[in-house]
């Protein structure tokens, strides 16, 4: 802005000042000040006078410099020209761009038709967190497919690290933002632009890929695309676009991440399923050395109770005979327990596949069925249900294998329709009917004793107190 004419009527006023009318000098003489404000308030008046038509004259397309060379009308037609080049160029790169990935990558949104600058609008981290804080339901937006099949989190550690490799190699040799090759008007780099554009574009996708979950993976896929397309339209009247390799990065970067962190839940499920068997282990352990001691303290027992018989007469002599049968029998099941207990020791996949239901926790028609190695399958239904349900188990089948995990795993993939849970691989809560889990089974194992009768005691008996203490209120 020329700022001459300003300062030559500021040099101008005390000449031009013996030059007024009297009554403006006896004004100046009587009231100074207001003499000195009406002069701000004229200078102000010529400020914004050159300020209009400044902004007029730009709105227009009027070159503000003598020797610029483009008219006009040549350069509208040039900026209407680089708009529809710089939208059919984008819609072309996002399938050019998908190589590097399984899934293409989503198309960026295209350019708004118009000749000047649009907004950038990008949001703060703080407004993508507060705007997922609400539950979502998975039907809104579809099951997530996975893009990579790497065999643990590690790899995809390793996978992301490589990425980001590539994106800084792109950013050095090629440049976050590039000259569209299809413009018809190339203007020269702005390097502030182009490092602003690039710096607000890195922060958006680095912002969406670090509070990308489970539930908000696809809107940070349309994220990504939505910010690319928002600096693409900022920088549309310069000739120039985000890279699209580097932007093809950013979005692997984002598959990557979440995957990973969906890798980590199941390393997570996984380790913790091991822990269960590890301690399971143990306490088979002590179970068989628990087994062998008391079949050896009722092998000791049997032979002193034979040896006072043969002392005895008499009624004392039957009654110790009767004794000795007693813990003869005992002892034949102590046998069995300590055998058993033994080989499962040795098997590694030996166990039991249980049964089990519990109408009061949760309902008729939900079965739980899972593994235990320990020699008594009762007693570890016994503790499941102490530690996590408000009533004990009903117990439908306890069935004997060498290998327990996979007649488990064959019952599971039997019932894969009828799970409660379709993510949970190691959870066994079914929604089916008893004649169907008893169908599977006998298929497997013919000779399963499987009961039916689910008799909840604990349940039922709340239900009656429940009922007498209303009856006794009314």
């Amino acid at each position: 802005m020329d700022f001459s004419i300003i300062s030559n009527f500021v040099e101008a006023l005390p000449a031009n000042f013996q030059k007024l009318p009297a009554s403006f000098q006896d004004l100046a003489a009587r009231d100074p000040q207001g003499l000195l404000y009406g002069a701000a308030g004229l200078l102000s008046a010529v400020l914004l006078l050159l300020y209009v038509v400044r902004g007029r004259r730009s709105r227009d397309g009027k070159p503000l410099e003598q020797n610029t060379k483009t008219s006009h009308m040549d350069r509208r037609t040039a900026t209407s020209q680089t708009q529809a080049d710089t939208k059919a160029r984008i819609a072309s790169s996002a399938d050019g761009a998908s190589e590097l990935q399984k899934k293409p990558q989503p198309a960026p949104t295209q350019h708004v038709g118009q000749s000047r600058r649009a907004p950038l609008m990008l949001a703060s981290t703080n407004d993508i967190v507060s705007n997922e804080t609400r539950a979502l339901d998975l039907s809104e937006f579809g099951v997530y497919a996975p893009h990579f099949d790497f065999n643990d989190s590690d790899a995809f550690k390793m996978a992301i690290k490589e990425v980001r490799e590539a994106q800084n190699k792109v950013a050095s040799d090629e440049g976050i933002t590039i000259a569209d090759p299809e413009a018809t008007v190339q203007e020269p780099a702005n390097i502030a632009l182009d490092r602003l554009a690039a710096r607000a574009y890195r922060a958006d996708c680095d912002a969406a890929i670090a509070t990308v979950t489970w539930n908000t993976i696809e809107q940070r896929e349309e994220r990504l695309s939505k910010t690319q397309a928002s600096i693409d339209a900022m920088l549309l009247s310069a000739g120039r676009i985000i890279n699209p390799a580097f932007a093809t990065l950013k979005l692997k970067e984002l598959r990557l991440t979440h995957e990973q962190r969906e890798k980590l839940k199941e390393e997570k499920e996984t380790r913790a399923e091991l822990a269960r068997l590890k301690k399971e282990e143990a306490l088979l352990t002590k179970d068989a050395t628990l087994a062998e001691k008391e079949e050896v303290r009722l092998q000791q027992a049997v032979a002193k109770a034979n040896q006072a018989a043969q002392k005895a007469t008499g009624e004392e002599a039957f009654e110790l005979e009767a004794r000795a049968g007693e813990l003869t029998r005992e002892l034949e099941t102590a046998h069995h327990k300590a055998e058993r207990a033994r080989d499962m020791v040795q098997q590694s996949n030996a166990g039991y596949l249980y049964v089990i239901s519990n109408v009061g926790a949760f309902g008729e028609g939900v079965f739980k069925i899972g593994i235990s190695r320990r020699p008594d399958p009762d007693a570890y239904i016994e503790d499941l249900g102490q530690e996590s349900v408000p009533f004990p188990y009903d117990t439908h089948a306890t069935i004997y294998s060498d290998d327990a995990a996979s007649l488990r795993d064959t019952v599971y993939a039997a019932l894969d329709d009828k799970r409660m849970n379709r993510t949970g691989r190691h959870n066994g809560f079914f929604t089916a009917t008893l004649d169907d889990i008893t169908t599977e089974l006998t298929r497997l194992v013919p000779d399963a004793e499987i009961s039916s009768s689910a008799e909840a005691q604990g349940y039922h008996q709340t239900l009656a107190q429940l009922r007498q203490n209303e009856s006794g209120a009314a």
